[in-house]
């Protein structure tokens, strides 16, 4: 039998208490209760703990879909691209962590790198009336950008701070410079053919930094910039595994080759295991992100080491900033980035 709201409040007690009823317990106006729950640095601390006690004594659970729709919400939204994406994780994590340090909310959209994609993700995420957005690198589409400026919402442009002006802040690194700096690395390390392997580049801004800052290497090092020399691979180690075997067999002088994910490069270790290949006698392997595996593969991955998790505490407290209305917030933000030489080259 299906049980009336009357009646389900009857069995459960909690359900009927409010802000009235905890404002009533802690001896307080109901708008310090609203205060507490929306904007706690304005309430006293002896006065914040008395409500807070009460809201932990009475089991009361505050309707944050109501208050957000109010104008009211603490809410950061962000767009992201698949999570799949170990190094995009971590970055969320560093969000959600400063996110609960500054007393906010995070809802997360996945979004993907096409104009409709990105659009359809930004309207979802306004829906929900958040104090800020977080979006992954400089928004592409011309109808998400109108939307975004027609709503006035502060934006921190999150990864990539070279290339589009930002809508507000953009909180990153360089994603040209960082593959440019593992391209003459590998080149001041004796490396004469150098490939390079990415994930499909169209729509991802940071992908083709990361491509540019290759060709640009390549380039002022007089070195083979052929189109047999890269390819464009789904981000899995399948895909970097296949992506060794086609390079080295359209090209079987190559001595090594960049991959701008180190998912990619786990793969193509893998592969060079399983035909014998040694690592890099036969052929150096590159990696990009640094993440937690790379220095527990044998060999061990020269990659880029980009702080994501930072990153997305860094991008975090930047939004905030300009929710609160600092002014003198910096347009851009680099965090820098390190090439990291280990076994693998």
């Amino acid at each position: 039998m299906n049980k009336t709201p009357e009646a389900e409040k009857s069995r459960n007690p909690a359900l009927k208490i409010g802000v009235r009823e905890i404002a009533q317990r802690a001896g307080v106006a109901p708008m310090t209760v609203s205060r507490v729950l929306s904007n706690p640095e304005m309430v006293r601390p002896e006065t914040r703990a008395r409500v807070l006690k009460a809201i932990e004594e009475s089991g009361f659970v505050p309707n944050r879909l109501a208050s957000s729709f109010r104008g009211n919400g603490r809410i950061i939204g962000t767009v992201v691209p698949t999570l799949i994406n170990s190094g995009i994780a971590e970055q969320v994590q560093g969000m959600s962590d400063e996110c609960q340090s500054s007393g906010y909310s995070m809802i997360l959209v996945q979004g993907e790198f096409t104009a409709d994609a990105e659009e359809a993700a930004v309207r979802t995420i306004l829906g929900w009336r958040p104090a800020g957005l977080i979006l992954q690198s400089f928004v592409q589409s011309h109808e998400a950008r109108a939307l975004l400026l027609t709503n006035k919402v502060p934006i921190v442009e999150i990864s990539e701070v070279k290339g589009n002006a930002p809508l507000g802040t953009a909180v990153g690194i360089s994603n040209f410079d960082a593959a440019f700096a593992m391209t003459t690395h590998l080149a001041a390390k004796g490396y004469r053919h150098i490939g390079f392997v990415s994930m499909p580049v169209h729509g991802n801004d940071r992908l083709q930094q990361r491509r540019a800052g290759y060709k640009a290497g390549i380039a002022q090092l007089g070195l083979d910039d052929s189109p047999e020399m890269e390819i464009q691979v789904p981000v899995s180690a399948r895909g970097g595994a296949d992506a060794l075997v086609t390079l080295t067999d359209r090209r079987p002088e190559m001595d090594v080759i960049f991959f701008s994910s180190d998912s990619l490069a786990i793969g193509a270790i893998q592969e060079c295991h399983r035909r014998g290949w040694k690592i890099p006698k036969r052929i150096g392997i590159a990696g990009y992100g640094d993440l937690e595996f790379a220095a527990e593969l044998f060999p061990t991955l020269t990659t880029v080491r980009v702080d994501r998790y930072q990153m997305g505490r860094e991008a975090v407290r930047h939004l905030v900033a300009r929710i609160n209305g600092m002014k003198d917030m910096p347009t851009i933000t680099s965090l820098g980035f390190q090439i990291i030489d280990r076994e693998s080259t």
